[in-house]
């Protein structure tokens, strides 16, 4: 017994020597805290990776979207120029720092030999890593970086409600009768909530499929009317005053910044060499999704000039058949891809804090059902609150994206080579501030913008 116990303070003292990142990844292999993180140790099938082709096409779907419908209305508030330099050159700072993230996370994993982690799991350990005054916080930062990815996702959401039920009230108008555009979000609850019923995630595969064939036709036929009837170019103002800025930031940052999907696509590929670098699968990808951005950017706002609409569907000619059909499809598409969004938030806070708390049986399930409903409902709640389509839009690229997008970034990069060094002229220390300045500058300025704090005299 005694002995037992002499054995015992030995490994305590022997696990107290070890930095504490080093203990933390010894409970690494048994729990990354999320089973999104968990899949990353299951061994798949080889059917289940992705080819490169199939990666560079999910780099494009997880792009594509509402916020794209978006664009036009942060040229008009940017001006044409402004809005093309801070679309190119934002987008292209994004990639850079999905770059950064991407190689200090591989870092960790090839270091400690451990499966490729979760954004909230890295930057745990990133932390653990870092100025040892710091690493206390290791654990909240995971648990922060969890809240933000849910609270983005739940927005993402809420935005959904905003976006189909505008479309709803359009064409309910022509066909039935005028009724308050928050009746519709109200009457969307019943078809969101089953659509959360579905229990498997595989399941959900050929909504996002319908979902992507829908708006890939709904952006075609809507670029044709873009390209109709253009006035002259000259009317457009290449620069706006700088107080909309804050808002064009928030819509970027909400339609091109996808680091959490980029991780999942470079877990699940074939060959993840091939998704860095120059020429890679993922500069390819965000270069076609950047360039097309700024395009329609400019187009919807050539087009519609100063009447360009938050949305630029609702600039469309809502009294043709095409149009409705388009109205249609875009609707049904976010329709379909509400769920797959929502699932994100489900997973974290069900799988990640709350089953291992439950015992298994009808009660546990009866729990989770309570909680999908509990998502969804304030989901449309918010959208109630807050229909202004372009504003919800804004705050929640502003308030979640820049710091999933840039400061964390920063400050994981920060953490992970400060056992390393930060190169000649502590270079990679400046890159890091530069990230985390930029964050806060643009994220607290778009959040501030759209709560109405800086209209107050």
């Amino acid at each position: 017994m005694e002995r037992s116990k002499r054995k015992f303070a030995g490994h305590r003292r022997l696990e107290q020597k070890l930095p504490l990142h080093q203990r933390l990844l010894g409970g690494v292999q048994r729990s990354f805290g999320t089973t999104v993180a968990l899949q990353a140790k299951v061994p798949k099938d080889e059917g289940s990776y992705l080819t490169n082709l199939e990666a560079f096409i999910n780099v494009l779907n997880c792009a594509f979207g509402t916020g794209c419908l978006a664009m036009p209305r942060a040229f008009l508030d940017a001006g044409w120029l402004t809005g093309l330099i801070m679309t190119i050159v934002l987008g292209f700072f994004m990639v850079y720092t999905m770059h950064v993230v991407l190689n200090d996370i591989n870092s960790m994993q090839k270091r400690f030999g451990v499966p490729l982690l979760s954004y909230g799991k890295s930057m745990e350990v990133a932390v653990s890593m870092g100025p040892r005054r710091f690493q206390f916080l290791a654990k909240p930062m995971h648990y922060y970086v969890d809240i933000l990815v849910s609270l983005y996702h739940f927005g993402v959401d809420s935005i959904y409600v905003v976006f189909i039920a505008k479309i709803l009230k359009d064409l309910g108008d022509i066909y039935f009768w005028p009724l308050d555009e928050r009746l519709y979000m109200a009457l969307l609850l019943p078809p969101l909530i089953l659509t959360f019923f579905i229990r498997q995630l595989k399941l959900l595969k050929p909504f996002s499929l319908i979902s992507n064939l829908m708006i890939t036709i709904a952006f075609l036929i809507t670029l044709s009317y873009l390209l109709q009837d253009l006035p002259e170019f000259s009317e457009l103002r290449p620069f706006q005053p700088l107080k909309s800025l804050p808002l064009v930031f928030g819509t970027l940052l909400f339609s091109i910044e996808s680091i959490g999907v980029i991780l999942t696509i470079l877990r699940r590929m074939q060959t993840p060499a091939d998704f860095l670098g120059t020429c890679g699968v993922l500069n390819r990808g965000m270069a076609v999704v950047i360039l097309f951005y700024a395009g329609f950017g400019v187009l919807g706002y050539w087009r519609y000039g100063q009447h360009t609409a938050s949305s630029v569907l609702h600039n469309l000619p809502m009294d043709e058949i095409l149009t409705q059909l388009v109205a249609g499809f875009f609707a049904l598409g976010v329709f379909f891809s509400y769920a797959l969004s929502g699932y994100v938030t489900v997973d974290i806070i069900w799988h990640g804090y709350m089953e291992q708390k439950m015992e298994a049986g009808h009660s546990s399930k009866m729990v989770k059902c309570l909680v999908q409903i509990a998502l969804v409902i304030a989901s449309v709640l918010v959208a109630i609150l807050f229909p202004d389509f372009w504003l919800l839009l804004s705050i929640v690229g502003s308030f979640c994206m820049a710091q999933l997008g840039l400061i964390f970034p920063g400050i994981l990069d920060l953490c992970v080579q400060y056992e390393e060094g930060y190169g000649p002229g502590r270079i990679l220390l400046w890159r890091s501030m530069i990230f985390i300045a930029g964050g806060l500058a643009g994220g607290v300025a778009g959040t501030l913008h759209c709560s109405g704090f800086d209209e107050q005299p």
